[in-house]
């Protein structure tokens, strides 16, 4: 009971959202589309409201409109429409075209809220905390604005501040997000297919990790670590002291803006090797290190007068795991090679469902695929294209991947714009082959191989300590009639005396089988090591151990055998 009255609180607290989210709606066409009659009789919208839409509206294209409304509904529908425009599995391209162009050119709100946000988050007055600080902020955005300033010790640098009150707005779009994808996946069929209060869930997940800036401070400090030994990189430093979940200080950089040609012909730098530059960077990030900045727009990034490339905002940023890195490497190469096979392995290694249903179609339509995209120079091939029409065909086939590979892709597409911008000719896929081949080959290594033996190894003797004694439990359990069997066929009068017989028979197997491959993964680590005494040059004690173990396995195999096989 306390529930219900706290949930009706809750969604009268609301309402005026409501109104105003609907309002929106109603305005850009998506009444019928939404099918929201419940709601509108519910928060009082006569029909004729329904139909009420500026001049025009109604002429452009369903994708327009979308973008527009999003632009309109504020800061967290912005974010979402962002959001969604990576998740190419969920939208088509003329969405992703349109959502695409969402911005966050928004008004800057008083110097007076910025210096109480200061004082309240940092716990101390802006004048005792820096030297100089400018009013007129330096770029405004839906969640927050940035201002120079200088510390102290006249360290120059930019003070990033969280809009007042964005928080509660934020979490009140999502709490009526969550209501509305709630509310469709119950009521409309053709949307309840994407599963609309999951993806809901995952972007709030997103949302609320960007409005903590001690997320963005961290993301940026392990970004920095990885390119520490490089000098064509330059990430701000953050200023922990100056720093909170709502007020960030970093270093203030300047430079170009990256993809501004006049500007850096004007001062003398060169646009083909900032675009190499920009395509080795998203490879180093994506593959060498898993951990990538996932919104590398001009925006977001500057060129300096050394040519190396300032790199801001780690609000939100892609992880991958080793394993994911090395199916994308085998992707991105089976793409270079034409090799449809490959590239069919490699995108359902990197599917949440493994597998699909028909496999011969499934590689038929990888090899027309191909054939339409890949059939021209390497050269000419646009991998952000190919890489979002390749997330069309999956779409098709009922497969999804993981939210942080819509990330890569996003990263991948902006920065291959931005290179094709700067360099007509770059060679996207070329520059990134000898990064994903890498990878390949490290799957392979000795020393990879050895360290997965010697794993192998650890959990076989792990096993093997542990066996003996639940073997001796299970058995004394059965002899004792203290485990219950449940069986469909009735005990032959003998009693479970040939039941016992088999059991011994198939523990003796699989103890001997352990045995075996234990001494011959510890043999071959021994041989591997050229441990002395040596016969040849190989190890006595490993080639012995080896040979025991070969004894073993053929000795089960005959066994096996003898006894009708399999």
């Amino acid at each position: 009971m306390f529930q219900q009255v706290r949930s009706a609180v809750i969604f009268a607290s609301h309402l005026p959202r409501y109104r105003e989210i609907l309002s929106i709606l109603f305005k850009y066409g998506f009444a019928d589309v939404l099918k929201l009659v419940a709601l509108q009789h519910l928060l009082g919208f006569e029909d004729a409201t329904m139909t009420k839409h500026e001049k025009g509206i109604l002429s452009k294209p369903l994708p327009e409109r979308l973008r527009l409304a999003l632009e309109e509904l504020g800061p967290t529908f912005i974010k979402f429409g962002q959001i969604v425009s990576s998740r190419r599995d969920l939208i088509n391209n003329a969405y992703y075209e349109e959502l695409c162009l969402l911005q966050e050119q928004v008004p800057a709100f008083s110097f007076n809220e910025v210096v109480s946000t200061i004082q309240e988050a940092l716990g101390a007055p802006i004048k005792t905390l820096f030297a100089s600080f400018e009013e007129v902020p330096h770029g405004c955005a839906s969640i927050a604005q940035v201002h120079e300033a200088r510390l102290v010790d006249g360290t120059r640098v930019a003070v990033k501040v969280q809009r007042p009150r964005i928080t509660q707005v934020i979490q009140q779009d999502l709490a009526i997000l969550a209501d509305l994808a709630a509310f469709l996946e119950n009521h409309v069929p053709d949307i309840r297919g994407l599963n609309p209060q999951k993806v809901i869930e995952e972007f709030s997940v997103t949302l609320l990790k960007e409005l903590d800036f001690t997320n963005e401070a961290a993301n940026a400090e392990r970004f920095a670590k990885q390119f520490e030994e490089e000098n064509f990189i330059v990430v701000p430093a953050i200023y922990r002291k100056f720093s909170s979940n709502k007020v960030l200080t970093m270093d203030f950089i300047e430079g170009l803006r990256v993809n501004d040609l006049k500007a850096i012909k004007q001062h003398h730098l060169s646009a083909k090797d900032t675009a190499e530059q920009l395509t080795k960077l998203i490879y180093q990030q994506i593959f060498t290190y898993g951990f990538f900045h996932a919104d590398p727009h001009p925006g977001n990034m500057v060129l300096l007068p050394s040519g190396a490339i300032g790199l801001y905002d780690y609000g939100m940023m892609g992880t991958f795991s080793m394993q994911f890195r090395q199916s994308i490497a085998m992707l991105i190469t089976g793409l270079a090679k034409k090799n449809h096979r490959q590239v069919m392995h490699a995108l359902l290694e990197m599917s949440e469902e493994g597998d699909v249903e028909d496999s011969a179609n499934f590689l038929a339509e990888v090899e027309e695929f191909s054939q339409q995209n890949l059939a021209g120079a390497l050269a000419d091939i646009r991998l952000g294209k190919v890489l979002n029409q390749l997330i069309e065909m999956l779409r098709k086939n009922h497969l999804r991947m993981k939210g942080s590979f819509y990330l890569g892709i996003k990263a991948l597409t902006q920065v291959e714009a931005i290179g094709r911008e700067l360099d007509s000719k770059l060679n996207f896929i070329m520059i990134g082959k000898p990064y994903a081949m890498e990878l390949m080959t490290e799957r392979y290594q000795p020393k990879r191989m050895l360290i997965i033996l010697a794993r192998l190894f650890t959990e076989s003797i792990d096993l093997l300590e542990e066996l003996p004694h639940d073997v001796r439990l299970f058995y004394s359990r059965l002899k004792r009639g203290q485990l219950q069997i449940p069986l469909e066929h009735r005990i032959a009068p003998e009693g479970i005396e040939p039941l016992r017989q088999t059991l011994d028979s198939v523990f003796n197997r699989l103890v001997n089988a352990l045995l075996a491959a234990s001494l011959l993964i510890a043999s071959s680590i021994l041989i591997h090591s050229r441990l002395p005494p040596k016969i040849g040059d190989i190890p006595l004690f490993g080639l012995i151990g080896f040979l025991i173990g070969f004894f073993m396995c053929l000795r089960l195999a005959f066994s096996i055998w003898k006894h009708g096989g399999l």
